[in-house]
């Protein structure tokens, strides 16, 4: 690999002079990732970027001071790189995914690989293949495992060992993990507890040694368990004592207590603190208005100092500027006004930090900090064909629903001029604990470039505003949060933002589902639809899929679809395809375990015998929408073109 960093983007950048003559959006937008996931050594003189070659996820060591590739780590066969982490100063940790002929987007089996960066020294760790002969030509192996592995604590001690949790495979996951430590260079384990509670996220103190656990019983309730730091056995905090969101972020560094984010008496997510000695439990910071959506951390993960909070555009709230690193964290937001910022890694004594930017028209690029020269320098970009292409803007946008119920959103609009206005409703999936948020979104971009507006709503239930805005969807996937999403297409049309008998709704999972619903509970507002990976008959939801092999499946479902099945029927699209006047995209793959294939072929046998218009797009080789390129390529096409046949431009 004789070549630099920046020789590389030279090269790359050389497609998008050409952008304006070439203008194939659906070539540009499904185009992979060209850099990805740049994190710093700890004593900063290396970093490592995953790159795409031959269609797969690789491994890429720099010089830090000369950009100069000096080592990578490339899977044999179907494997891949995943999440990463650098050890120590020489050598990372990769968690490896798998992709096959029959299934392209890569999924994770629990194998851990290491490698030093200049590619010596690889060894595959630890997996239920850790044993075999022949993965790739120059990694050695050790005695298999099946079990999934998960980090915990990924800084190497002065054994080399890091330590993490190992769950034994199972059709639902929920067996109780083992907690190891594991040795990073002959991948030798040694056991030190075990889980309490299936699911379970285990946060380590600051001498790695495992102190909370927090996972999910079988009534779909957060359970939490505490050890004391002379006591090896774990104890059970009592529900009441915090809310239903719990989820630890890190040990304080003196090893006295806990930050969480939490709902605790309260209805949005905040930060709190637990102490261990006394089991006090203090509040430390909420916002008024939403949940907080993101937290930074210092570089020993031991301390909060910021949080990102998404009221319509990404902000951030400083706790204190005590640490060197807040202080350096609000400079850094000050060089980067109005864009979302977080940082991958940092250097053990604060002097380098790597910074990924992005905003709404700009996809994720990756910066180099210099803390001790002040500096800022580009690593690269993401997507360095985009750069010459001027993209359309998003507003964060607001409207009243039919009961009064306050929703938030975001317009984005086409930079085509159309006195037909144009407009898709695009929905987001989930639909609980998820939301639409600002910032650069690849099938946006496609659908603003191709000259439609694009509406996208945070209906109730979704995440972000609280437990109880999400609450509210519980059990009204087919009415209310229907009513919400119809009413902020009504809303977009009054304020002259669409064109009444001009708009398409669409989306993927959830938002699938939301295409045939809504377009049924208002035929006359939606000229047509691009279901993709969506459940069109509720039914089979406790039935087929992945939901009921998880052990709190069953509970999650009652708490928010129910058992009533008159309500059930009337919440399906199958049964409802009667009233329906909007053709339809209906797009699928058949390796879906969330929205099993199943329900796409019911909702294609109910428009059957209604004698409904639709096309169909099926994909052999992909699960929970596209992952593959290629495959997202012929989806962006097939949307650009049914679109086109459907709404005025």
């Amino acid at each position: 690999m004789k070549y630099t960093l920046r020789f590389v983007l030279c090269c790359l950048l050389l497609p998008a002079a050409q952008l304006k003559a070439q203008t194939d959006l659906p070539a540009l937008f499904a185009k992979q990732a060209t850099f990805d996931d740049f994190k710093i050594s700890p004593d900063g003189q290396h970093l490592a970027a995953v790159v795409y070659s031959e269609g797969k996820r690789s491994l890429i060591f720099f010089d830090a001071k000369t950009m100069k590739a000096v080592g990578s780590a490339k899977a044999g066969n179907m494997q891949e790189v995943g999440d990463y982490r650098w050890v120590s100063d020489e050598r990372v940790v990769i968690k490896l995914v798998e992709s096959s002929p029959w299934l392209k987007n890569p999924q994770y089996f629990g194998e851990l690989l290491a490698v030093n960066y200049d590619g010596s020294k690889a060894m595959l760790l630890f997996g239920y293949r850790a044993g075999e002969q022949s993965l790739g030509s120059n990694i050695k192996k050790k005695q298999s495992m099946q079990a999934w592995a998960e980090f915990v604590n990924t800084r190497a001690n002065d054994k080399n060992r890091i330590v993490i949790s190992a769950t034994p495979m199972s059709s639902g996951g929920d067996r109780l993990a083992s907690i190891m430590q594991l040795d990073v260079y002959n991948g030798k384990t040694k056991g030190v507890g075990k889980a309490p509670v299936s699911y379970a996220r285990i946060v380590a103190d600051p001498s790695g040694r495992p102190r909370v656990a927090v996972g999910t019983n079988a009534q779909n309730q957060r359970e939490v368990y505490i050890k004391d730091e002379e006591n090896s056995d774990w104890h059970q905090l009592p529900q009441r004592a915090f809310g239903s969101h719990f989820y630890p972020i890190a040990v304080t560094a003196d090893n006295q207590g806990l930050y969480v984010a939490d709902n605790y008496q309260q209805d949005l997510i905040g930060i709190f603190e637990y102490r261990f000695a006394d089991g006090s439990y203090t509040e430390v910071f909420t916002d008024k208005k939403v949940d907080v959506s993101g937290v930074t951390t210092t570089t020993d993960g031991h301390a909060v100092y910021g949080m990102q909070l998404d009221d319509g555009r990404p902000s951030y709230a400083l706790l204190t500027e005590d640490h060197q690193e807040a202080r350096v964290f609000k400079d850094l937001l000050q060089s980067f006004p109005g864009e979302n910022l977080k940082i991958t890694s940092k250097t053990d004594d604060d002097k380098k930090w790597v910074l990924v930017a992005s905003s709404d028209v700009t996809a994720p690029r990756f910066y180099l900090y210099d803390h001790e020269k002040g500096t800022v320098a580009k690593l690269a970009d993401t997507k360095p064909e985009l750069n010459q292409l001027k993209l359309a803007s998003t507003e964060p946008v607001k409207f009243s629903s039919f009961d009064g119920l306050e929703v938030h959103g975001y317009l984005t609009k086409s930079p085509v001029a159309s006195a037909e206005k144009p407009t898709v409703v695009l929905v987001h999936g989930g639909p609980h604990n998820v939301r639409d948020y600002w910032g650069f979104d690849p099938e946006v971009q496609l659908l603003a470039m191709s000259g439609y507006n694009v509406l996208q709503v945070n209906f109730r239930g979704s995440g972000g505003y609280g437990a109880a805005f999400q609450q509210k969807g519980y059990r009204q996937w087919g009415d209310a949060i229907q009513r919400d999403i119809i009413a902020g297409t009504e809303w977009a049309i009054a304020q002259g933002h669409a064109k009444a008998g001009n708009v398409c709704i669409m989306g993927t999972s959830f938002g699938g589902y939301s295409t045939v619903q809504a377009a049924t509970l208002a035929p006359d507002l939606y000229r047509c639809g691009v279901a993709v990976a969506g459940v069109y008959d509720l039914s089979l939801l406790a039935k087929t899929g992945d939901l009921p092999d998880l052990s709190f499946g069953a509970a999650y479902l009652q708490d928010v679809i129910g058992k009533d099945e008159a309500q059930l029927k009337a919440f399906s699209p199958v049964h409802q395809v009667n009233k329906l006047k909007a053709s339809l995209l209906i797009a699928h793959g058949k390796k879906d375990r969330r929205a099993p294939v199943e329900h796409a072929e019911r909702l294609k046998n109910a428009l059957d015998k209604a004698g409904k218009s639709y096309q169909w797009l099926e994909f052999n080789d992909e699960a929970h929408g596209f992952y593959a390129p290629q495959n997202q390529e012929i989806y962006f096409r097939a949307v650009q073109k049914f679109l086109a046949e459907h709404l005025k431009s």
